[in-house]
């Protein structure tokens, strides 16, 4: 049998489901399913060899299978559109409904031949691997079966499932669709974005070629006016080397002339410098005996000078010692004059300072004098008031007196 990825949920899962209409539509997917894996393992519009299958398998099953070809093989003719098999006769073929019953009914009937006989499927196998088939079901075919066992898988949880799960999913899908939508408009803004820095970006690449355009026709511009100016420096370089060594020539043979010139002329002042030279050195001996006989009496002199200087140094240490002596006599005169001054200065001020204490104690003798005295005045005026109070106080009271005493009588 044909290897196939079943997607069906395992086994006892569908009695798990506790309502009886949605254990029978899994049942009945389950069969589909099973059929389908069946009529999988048949060759799709072809078979293996004829005669090996008739010695195998019997006339009868080969005929079924041949049969369930052709209905392929025509039903196929038939659902092409008419433009790609215009050309062709399908005056023999069925029409489209007649194909598909009889087609339904030959796909009944194999189905049910190889779920009662599984060797049939084993030797047709086996027939397609000996002509060089990998014994699997076509690409379509496969594709079909895992969309199928997909949709028998999401119908059994869709069953399974109660309405709060439900509900849970159905915000779960709602949130992941809100997070699509909102990562798709990123994804937009984001592409927008590109696009406009890929356009920016191709703006500065088409300035920057134009730029390096325009330098390299620069460029060319400069290279050409440097042949040129090269050229023009080469030619007059070549001038002025031709006017140079023109000038040169024209030179050398000039100071050749000057040169001989100067030769003749060398030798002439050799013999004329060399009676200069004999008078010469004849007045350079005369004058180095004048400048002995000069040093000589230099010498002389000097000696002369150095006893003069000797006399002088002796008078002077004596005189200098005699001047010693009289600031050392003058020195000490100077201190006992003025320790003298200064006893004076303090005697003097000794008797600045009696007088002032005299001054001060005949003004404050003359002071208090001055205050006893009009003290002593004080007390004789106050002493004459007393006495005239005194005197009026008296003859009032006598009076009195002799007044009483004549009431009395």
């Amino acid at each position: 049998i044909f290897p196939m990825a079943s997607t069906a949920p395992p086994a006892g899962q569908v009695h798990k489901l506790t309502n009886v209409e949605a254990q029978r539509i899994m049942a009945i997917l389950e069969e589909s399913y099973n059929k389908l894996e069946l009529i999988a393992q048949v060759p799709a519009l072809r078979l293996p060899n004829i005669d090996l299958l008739s010695d195998s398998l019997g006339e009868d099953v080969v005929h079924l299978l041949k049969e369930q070809v052709l209905l392929e093989q025509q039903y196929e003719q038939v659902s092409m559109p008419k433009a790609d098999h215009a050309v062709e006769d399908d005056g023999n073929l069925p029409d489209f409904e007649t194909l598909d019953d009889e087609l339904r009914h030959s796909t009944r009937v194999l189905c049910r031949m190889l779920r009662e006989a599984p060797q049939i499927a084993a030797r047709l196998r086996d027939a397609m691997l000996l002509e060089g088939f990998d014994g699997q079901a076509s690409e379509t075919m496969q594709r079909f079966l895992d969309a199928f066992g997909e949709l028998k898988s999401q119908t059994y949880q869709r069953l399974s499932t109660s309405v709060e799960e439900e509900r849970s999913k159905e915000d779960w899908f709602l949130d992941i669709s809100s997070r699509e939508e909102k990562a798709s408009q990123t994804l937009r803004q984001l592409q927008k974005e590109i696009r406009a820095e890929k356009q920016e970006r191709e703006r500065q690449v088409s300035a920057r070629n134009e730029k390096i355009t325009k330098l390299r026709t620069e460029l060319e511009q400069i290279r050409e006016a440097t042949v040129s100016e090269i050229k023009a420096i080469e030619a007059e370089a070549k001038a002025q080397e031709e006017a140079d060594m023109n000038a040169f020539t024209s030179k050398e043979e000039a100071l050749r002339q000057e040169f001989e010139k100067l030769k003749v002329d060398l030798a002439q002042k050799k013999a004329e410098n060399k009676d200069s030279e004999e008078f010469l050195r004849k007045k350079k001996v005369k004058n180095e005996s004048e400048v002995e006989n000069w040093i000589s009496k230099y010498d002389q002199d000097m000696d002369e000078k150095d006893r003069e200087i000797t006399s002088l140094r002796a008078i002077y240490d004596e005189e200098r010692k005699e001047m010693m002596r009289l600031e050392e006599y003058f020195s000490k005169l100077m201190i006992e004059r003025e320790a003298q001054l200064a006893a004076e200065r303090v005697k003097a001020e000794a008797l600045a300072r009696e007088r002032a204490q005299q001054v001060t104690l005949a003004r404050a003798a003359t002071m208090l004098q001055k205050m006893w005295r009009g003290r002593i005045a004080r007390r004789e005026l106050e002493r004459k008031k007393s006495g005239t109070k005194k005197g009026k106080g008296g003859k009032g009271k006598k009076g009195k007196k002799g007044g009483k005493g004549k009431k009395k009588k």
